[in-house]
């Protein structure tokens, strides 16, 4: 399968990257970790040139990283800098593939195609994550299922009110007074909802204080796979307010959604969520926590899975599916995503025209 290479994808959190080296497969490659003496962030593929042994197994000797099996070195550029055995004659296939990194919000971004072609500016922005008027979570898991299957849960939250009960969702009847629009900006999606005068979602519950409140979730999405949704609740008639000014009249959840394809078949998921209020109270983090594995791990992902082992192999569009108003943000997703990868590689971008005559471009 093809992946969209000249694209930012999470490589990982930067607390979690510290004095050992680390791996990491994505888009099918398998990729090392490390920091250098300066501590900046390094990243090479995993296997070594000589015996393919997993450089990631090995250690960090000042800025090089050693293969574990006969220790050859290797640079921050990929070159063997060291051989230790013999005259330590360095090998002509020794260069190994290298990436480049870009350390910011706390997340480890990682370009996996050309070089010369990554644009830092085109980073998914997620300053709430170093602002400390927020209470943080941040995890990972894995998805046996297609990453572009997650890119569809998470621009279509409509599916909230119904596997989400307990947890994120809103009530089946609040879908009456949503207020929905979907609008691209380039390769990026904004998707805005606003639901009137609901009850708190359990993550809001002992945080909001009135009994009922306008919520708001608005979504960025840039492509390949990375998303910020900004979920807020307001009393009724209040407008919406920004993450970077959080109040005591309204609580703020804003987090972070990184999708990574590991494979073809299974996928990365980070995630990073965060409160506005009472935000030193640790009773309250830790039942954040809970509620964000039980959404993510125990509700989201068995039914993402089970969908894509009814696939049965199957490309998306080979099955015909039905195209629901709801999915218009999932349905430019993926034909932003066809576009870029037949930018890449003409045979493979497949999707440009599905949903047409449902959904407007």
């Amino acid at each position: 399968m093809a992946f969209v290479k000249d694209g930012w994808y999470c490589a990982g959190w930067t607390a979690e990257l510290k004095d050992k080296p680390s791996s990491i497969v994505i888009c099918g490659e398998e990729i090392v970790l490390y920091r250098d003496t300066a501590g900046k962030p390094i990243a090479m593929e995993n296997r070594c040139p000589h015996r393919f042994a997993p450089l990631s197994m090995g250690q960090v000797v000042g800025d090089r990283i050693q293969c574990p099996y006969h220790g050859l070195e290797f640079n921050s550029r990929g070159e063997c800098a060291f051989n230790p055995h013999g005259r330590q004659t360095i090998p002509s296939r020794a260069p190994q593939k290298t990436y480049v990194l870009e350390e910011r919000n706390g997340v480890i971004w990682i370009w996996m195609g050309d070089s010369a072609k990554a644009d830092p500016s085109k980073i998914l922005a997620l300053d709430y994550l170093d602002d400390d008027r927020y209470a943080i979570v941040r995890g990972h898991f894995k998805v046996k299922a297609n990453y572009k299957l997650l890119n569809d849960n998470l621009l279509d939250l409509t599916h909230a009110a119904y596997i989400h009960p307990t947890t994120v969702g809103t009530s089946t009847d609040a879908g009456i007074r949503v207020k929905y629009s979907v609008r691209t900006e380039g390769n990026r999606i904004l998707s805005q909802r606003l639901i009137s005068e609901v009850r708190p979602t359990a993550q809001f519950l002992g945080l909001f204080k009135e009994p009922t409140g306008d919520f708001y979730s608005h979504l960025t999405w840039t492509a390949p796979s990375s998303m910020f949704l900004d979920l807020s609740m307001v009393p009724h008639g209040t407008p919406k307010r920004s993450v970077k000014e959080p109040d005591v009249d309204c609580v703020l959840i804003p987090g972070a959604h990184l999708i990574v394809p590991e494979t073809e078949h299974t996928t990365h998921y980070f995630f990073a969520v965060s409160r506005s209020a009472d935000i030193h109270n640790q009773e309250k983090t830790q039942a954040m926590i809970a509620l964000s594995h039980k959404a993510f791990m125990e509700e989201d992902a068995p039914i993402i899975e089970e969908c894509y082992r009814l696939m049965e192999g199957k490309e998306f569009l080979e099955l015909k599916p039905a195209i629901l108003e709801s999915d218009r943000g999932s349905v430019l997703a993926r034909r932003i995503v066809s576009r870029l990868l037949a930018a890449e590689s003409p045979d493979a971008g497949t999707e440009a025209r599905l949903g047409d005559g449902v959904i407007a471009e």
